[in-house]
């Protein structure tokens, strides 16, 4: 009997289902947030500083996508767009700054969804040697460890020069155009000036003149009336500087290291060279057109009476 009560207990264990734990939720004890809000941040609308295309660290993008808009020396707008990765509405605290924390704006606001803000930083101090780097700080006030910040750097001055050589005979009379790109975040006037090497080889007026102020992308233009005055070999030196670089320099090392073309320090000033090397060329027969043919035909016919005349 004891045997039989024995083999029916062990073959109930044996035929029940276990139990799983996987089975059994836990709860836990208290709440715990299992998600975290983002920040994201959008490009903005509306920058009218496109960065410098040598530097690519300075356009425009999802990974640089603070806007800039600045002005010597009174100003540096920054613009934004962060929204949550709720897309709710929430309070969010802004710091920004200019290559140093001494030199910041911060905005503290209820962010709507697709909305774009900004701070603006008043006298900003740039560095016209180096490129300048703008941060800015966003955080959530109720969650200070929800923590993100983007950069973007830029160049506060900044310039192209395009000056085609143009070569001509000797004693040819033309028009040479100069274009100045400005590719900085300060609006700024361009002055260029022009010197032949060696001085007396090239007759150019006005041989220096100055230009209105143009924003980032804009290009302001130079006319000039040329002359060669003798043929060979010949260099025309254009020298071009943005009144917004109000850098004093004693040496050369004193200027940027971030512009297009090979820096010069004058006057106490920094200004960018180039050198142009032209040939020029004697006037030649296909220049003449058939009245000129026809005078020099005339002309030479009567040298040739004058010359046979005097042999009698």
């Amino acid at each position: 009997m004891r045997r039989s009560l024995l083999l029916f207990f062990i073959f109930t264990l044996l035929t029940l289902p276990v139990k799983s734990f996987a089975q059994v939720p836990l709860e836990p004890s208290e709440p715990f947030p299992f998600s975290m809000l983002s920040i994201y941040i959008y490009p903005t609308v509306y920058s009218p500083y496109g960065g410098n295309p040598d530097y690519p660290q300075t356009l425009l993008s999802v990974d640089h996508p603070l806007g800039l808009e600045g002005s010597t020396p009174d100003y540096l707008n920054i613009r934004w767009n962060a929204t949550y990765s709720d897309f709710v509405s929430h309070p969010i605290d802004v710091f920004c700054y200019l290559n140093t924390k001494n030199q910041n704006c911060t905005k503290s606001y209820v962010q709507n969804p697709g909305e774009e803000t900004g701070c603006t930083i008043f006298l900003p101090n740039y560095d016209y040697k180096e490129l300048n780097t703008v941060i800015c700080n966003f955080s959530k006030p109720d969650y200070p460890t929800l923590f993100g910040a983007v950069n973007r750097s830029l160049q506060p001055v900044a310039f192209r020069v395009s000056a085609p050589p143009e070569g001509k005979p000797v004693g040819q009379m033309f028009t040479w155009k100069v274009d100045v790109l400005n590719l900085g975040i300060l609006e700024s006037n361009f002055t260029v000036n022009i010197t032949s090497h060696p001085e007396g080889t090239i007759w150019i007026n006005p041989s220096a003149s100055t230009s209105s102020s143009i924003e980032y992308g804009k290009v302001t233009s130079f006319y000039t009336q040329v002359s060669f005055l003798v043929a060979g070999d010949v260099q025309l030196w254009v020298y071009t500087r943005p009144g917004a670089d109000v850098t004093a320099c004693s040496i050369d090392g004193e200027c940027s290291t971030t512009v297009y073309s090979t820096q010069h320090c004058f006057d106490s000033k920094c200004w960018s060279k180039q050198e142009l090397l032209i040939k020029v060329g004697l006037a030649s027969l296909p220049e003449f057109d058939l009245s000129g043919l026809i005078q020099i035909m005339l002309l030479a016919s009567v040298v040739f009476a004058i010359v046979l005349k005097k042999k009698k």
